[in-house]
């Protein structure tokens, strides 16, 4: 990797740390470029504008969040076992702040705006592939299918855990693992 490859690569990860733990209503070009030690003018020398650094950085989180979803062991499963799978991943420590940026991110998301509406549609896109790898399921047709349930389910409960709706979704949850068959 070249020297300048190798700072911007430094410059995102100083840049992803500081959105996933500040958010995105604070990234202005000024805290960015403060977070990541340098000026906003050298945040646009390696970014062409903030859209780009937005695009790459939010990416980078993205990427992150799915490798430490992939270190959790799991055989492919049924939609009944992934759910409740997904849920207890949402719920860990390391994976919350993740799960607050990207609520935020699809709030900016659904104004249609850019970088956010792109990276989101990227990002739910991404989730749903994962969910396709760790489900068990009789062909490709009811795989994608079931993956795209998934992924509206565990949406969801994102955003009702957001408001601390724990009971109501750990009843959703008991009736699909409990009933399944009346689910799929």
């Amino acid at each position: 990797m070249k020297k300048g490859e190798l700072r911007k690569q430094t410059l995102k990860n100083k840049l992803a740390e500081y959105i996933l733990h500040h958010g995105l209503q604070t990234a202005s070009l000024r805290n960015l470029a403060e977070a990541a030690e340098t000026s906003d003018r050298m945040l646009l020398h390696y970014f062409h504008d903030k859209e780009q650094l937005l695009t790459e950085v939010l990416t980078l989180i993205s990427d992150n969040l799915i490798t430490i979803l992939k270190k959790s062991p799991a055989d492919p499963m049924p939609y009944s076992k992934l759910v409740p799978h997904m849920y207890h991943l949402m719920k860990e420590p390391e994976v919350k702040p993740f799960m607050r940026l990207w609520l935020e991110l699809i709030a900016l998301a659904s104004k249609k705006e850019n970088p956010y509406y792109p990276v989101a549609r990227m990002i739910g896109e991404g989730f749903k592939h994962y969910f396709a790898l760790l489900l068990d399921a009789e062909d490709d047709e009811q795989k994608e299918r079931l993956a795209a349930l998934t992924l509206v389910t565990v949406e969801g409960i994102a955003l009702l855990d957001a408001i601390d709706f724990d009971a109501n979704i750990e009843k959703a949850i008991e009736s699909i693992t409990s009933n399944n068959e009346k689910y799929l």
